[in-house]
């Protein structure tokens, strides 16, 4: 062991005299712990919640949407379809037809979007199919005495009042004008399944039904509103997005992920941003502790220091005597608190110890993402924080006169 090195660890253990030094090392360390801990549950913690929100957005969405700017209908899809099936990242494309409509149940009415889908190639472009809780997706397909199926979420369903194999009924905003008045169109559907994206929006707000059911209610014949269109890696979906326009052309246009949910993402990377921040301070407020602790031990090290002084010791091996003093607190502190951090976000990850409201957070637990790169960068801040805290009084011990120090003995 260097002498620096011995002689930093017998100053953090002071004699009983002064205890003070002691204490306030415990104190040092205890506050960086608890301040890199925090740092490093609450990062993940927002991280775990934007993962969280970007898998509940893509299970009920796709990639990229494409469809008109005027909102028309698209005929003679099949050849869109093909071009966009040949954009290089594009891995899946669905076509869709998307309109609002009125379901009815024996409990209650409410108003949906609904999403008209040929299930296979659905099933391909986004991640429904792993939402179903009850029921089959494919079975929209099939025809129950004359009605077609109809998947819907699971809020929706409870609101409707209805279960697996119920009927719903759905009224269309427009109809036909007859002698007693204005007729909305009416037709009954057949629940053939029940999703939970996890998100309360699209369970109360999203039903599914068979693009050709869907075509016919609303008299489309053989178009469709858009697509949706998965590729192999969301980061590049933005400009996957940009090519698909370009080759489509007016009046065609393509929307991704984020694009689509700016406003919500944005909003949590400055959150994260911010806490990040405000948490860093706890560090530093914690590093100051560091800064008394070696001021006191140069004041009550003065003998000490007018020796070593005296035995040939440069200013530079006592300022590093001092500066490792203090590294020695600031990494006990940051690995004590990194084991704290993981512990916690262990427990979080794999215990409900926090229900959330749902409707209010998209999720029913708090939602951790265990981060490698979240620990190192917290790690090397918390240690180059204690290291730039520690240097300024160092320096001053380093430049005490061991003449005047030993004349004061």
């Amino acid at each position: 062991m260097k002498i620096e090195n011995f002689i930093a660890l017998r100053y953090i253990k002071s004699k009983k005299e002064t205890k003070a030094i002691s204490f306030i090392s415990v104190i040092a360390i205890i506050g960086i712990l608890l301040g890199v801990a925090t740092l490093i549950v609450v990062t993940n913690v927002f991280t775990g919640f934007e993962n969280n929100l970007k898998d509940k957005i893509l299970g009920a969405n796709s990639h990229i949407i494409v469809n008109r700017i005027d909102v028309g209908t698209i005929s003679d899809w099949q050849k869109v379809e093909n071009k966009i099936r040949e954009t290089k990242g594009v891995v899946a494309v669905s076509p869709f037809v998307f309109s609002q409509v009125l379901l009815t149940g024996p409990a209650n009415v409410s108003g949906v979007m609904l999403r008209g889908i040929i299930p296979e190639k659905e099933a391909q472009a986004i991640n429904i199919k792993q939402f179903i809780t009850a029921g089959d997706l494919f079975k929209l397909k099939y025809d129950f005495d004359n009605k077609s199926g109809i998947v819907l979420g699971k809020d929706l369903a409870l609101t409707l009042g209805v279960r697996l194999y119920d009927e719903v009924v759905m009224v269309a905003p427009f109809g036909k004008k007859g002698p007693f008045g204005f007729t909305p169109k009416m037709q009954k559907f057949y629940v053939v399944a029940i999703f939970d994206s996890g998100m309360y929006d699209y369970n109360n707000g999203l039903a599914f039904v068979d693009i050709k059911a869907a075509q016919k209610f609303f008299d489309l014949g053989d178009t469709i509103t858009g697509f949706s269109v998965k590729v192999d890696n969301i980061d590049r979906a933005s400009r996957i997005a940009k090519e698909i326009a370009t080759k489509l052309d007016f009046p065609f246009w393509a929307r991704d992920w984020l694009s689509m949910n700016k406003n919500l993402f944005s909003a949590l990377e400055l959150e994260k941003a911010a806490m990040f921040v405000v948490l860093t301070l706890i560090v530093v407020v914690a590093s100051f502790n560091i800064v008394s602790l070696i001021t006191m031990t140069v004041k009550d090290k003065k003998r000490d220091i007018a020796i070593l002084r005296a035995m040939g010791a440069s200013e530079k091996m006592i300022q590093k005597i001092f500066i490792k003093q203090g590294l020695i607190i600031g990494v006990m502190g940051t690995f004590l608190g990194d084991i704290l951090a993981l512990v916690i976000c262990f427990i979080l990850k794999k215990y409900k110890i926090i229900s959330l409201p749902k409707d209010v957070y998209f999720m029913d637990r708090i939602p951790v993402e265990i981060v490698p790169e979240v620990f190192l960068i917290v790690t090397v801040s918390a240690i180059l924080i204690t290291y730039l805290s520690a240097l300024y009084p160092a320096r001053q011990g380093a430049r005490m006169d061991p003449i005047a120090a030993l004349r004061n003995e």
